[in-house]
């Protein structure tokens, strides 16, 4: 399995904290999420790549990241871009984390311990239960597979997930269909089933005030994440 952590992006929602970085690479406590991230994947896969845009040139020169891909027309598409140039790439499993979450470590765990029960014959994807509006969601039949995903109602997508070199194809098929959608489009297209996490487990970093949240969520002893 190869990790890719989709960070292309700028994040202008963190104002200027996003100036000449994206957002993967801010540092907060002395370590960037990018290295956080990393540390994360490093035990369930054989590399991690990382998908760079906005200001990779600053990214590449300062950080020196792992096996770096760039998308250079970033600006032109969404994160549905940035997983289809890593597939072309990367013939293998994927375990995909977008740029701005951070996920308590025993959800990898049991995110990689089903996609193994199932034999990578479904592509896994990470949910938060509960049904909502206001964040992309995923949705799913009574047999338990991915239906529908988008600004819907449904269970909000956690960001994080693992798409099967099974469906290695199909998604490439779908994601160059695609340009401008974001990525778990691919969800719905491709054997999928969810996996349901607790809403205490995830934290994304959209704002400003997020990286206080990090900070403490961090530092709670209930969460356990590198």
């Amino acid at each position: 399995m190869h990790g890719v952590i989709l960070a292309a992006g700028r994040g202008r929602r963190m104002g200027h904290y996003t100036d000449d970085l994206p957002k993967a690479f801010l540092e907060f406590d002395g370590r960037t999420l990018y290295d956080r991230q990393r540390a994360l994947l490093d035990p369930h896969v054989d590399g991690t790549s990382v998908v760079l845009g906005y200001h990779h040139e600053t990214v590449l020169d300062r950080y020196e990241p792992e096996d770096p891909i760039v998308l250079g027309a970033w600006a032109s598409y969404e994160n549905a871009a940035s997983l289809l140039l890593a597939l072309r790439r990367i013939d293998d499993d994927i375990l995909v984390l977008n740029g701005d979450v951070l996920v308590d470590e025993r959800e990898i765990d049991q995110l990689a311990a089903e996609f193994d029960a199932l034999s990578g014959r479904f592509n896994i994807v990470g949910c938060i239960p509960g049904l909502q509006d206001s964040e992309t969601a995923i949705r799913w039949d009574d047999s338990g597979r991915v239906t529908a995903y988008g600004l819907i109602k449904g269970h909000q997508h956690a960001g994080f997930g693992i798409v099967s070199r099974h469906h290695r194809s199909s998604a490439i098929r779908i994601l160059r269909e695609r340009l401008h959608d974001w990525y778990p489009c691919v969800y719905p297209r491709t054997p999928t089933r969810p996996l349901l996490i607790p809403a205490d487990r995830h934290i994304e970093i959209n704002r400003p005030l997020d990286l206080e949240r990090a900070r403490a969520w961090l530092s709670s002893e209930r969460i356990q994440c590198a």
